[in-house]
């Protein structure tokens, strides 16, 4: 971005009047956000003030991995300062995610799975992980059924403070003593 006039004074959003110019670039899919230490990125670096796309959990996203969200001109300032400051208090790499209490039904649950790709709520009492809740422990459950009664309590949990290598080599050989184990288990039941 260039300047025709040098500005005198700090801008805001209706100061400012972007017109294209010509790039070498044809097609947006030719935008290659690739960065010299291999970490890339697959989500845009600015993300519009358009109120449906420009909210609390886009904002957390797009923040996590370095990118900006222009909260829309139309939110009331007190909402913007609660979503600016929950934003930055939020942690780095982790998610923030769903949670649910134990006396909660399946129906609650079903209605929020969705809002997470890896598809799971944390069951907590307190601030107490005590289970978690897939879409596979919804299946075939009467929807007034509480959530105690079909979450998965066998959690695997790391501290927060580990760096995201770290947290993958942890869970990675979880889930490799998680294959030895049924690996075991299904040579004792063949014999």
């Amino acid at each position: 971005m260039r300047f025709i006039t040098a500005p005198q004074y700090d801008l805001t959003y209706d100061d400012v009047f972007m017109a294209p110019s010509n790039s070498e670039i044809s097609s947006r899919m030719e935008v290659d956000l690739d960065t010299h230490d291999g970490t890339g990125t697959t989500i845009p670096i600015v993300v519009a003030n358009m109120t449906a796309i420009a909210g609390r959990r886009m904002a957390e996203t797009v923040a996590r991995r370095g990118g900006v969200v222009v909260i829309p001109q139309d939110i009331p300032l007190a909402i913007v300062e609660d979503l600016i400051t929950s934003v930055k208090a939020s942690h780095s790499f982790f998610e923030t995610p769903i949670t649910l209490s134990p006396q909660q039904t399946v129906a609650d649950a079903a209605s929020l799975i969705n809002k997470r790709a890896h598809g799971a709520i944390v069951v907590v009492e307190g601030k107490k992980p005590v289970g978690i809740i897939t879409e596979d422990d919804l299946q075939s459950v009467d929807r007034f059924t509480q959530l105690g009664q079909v979450m998965t309590q066998d959690l695997t949990t790391m501290p927060d403070t580990l760096d995201p290598r770290q947290a993958f080599d942890f869970l990675n050989e979880k889930v490799r003593l998680l294959h030895l184990s049924y690996l075991q288990m299904a040579i004792w039941l063949e014999s």
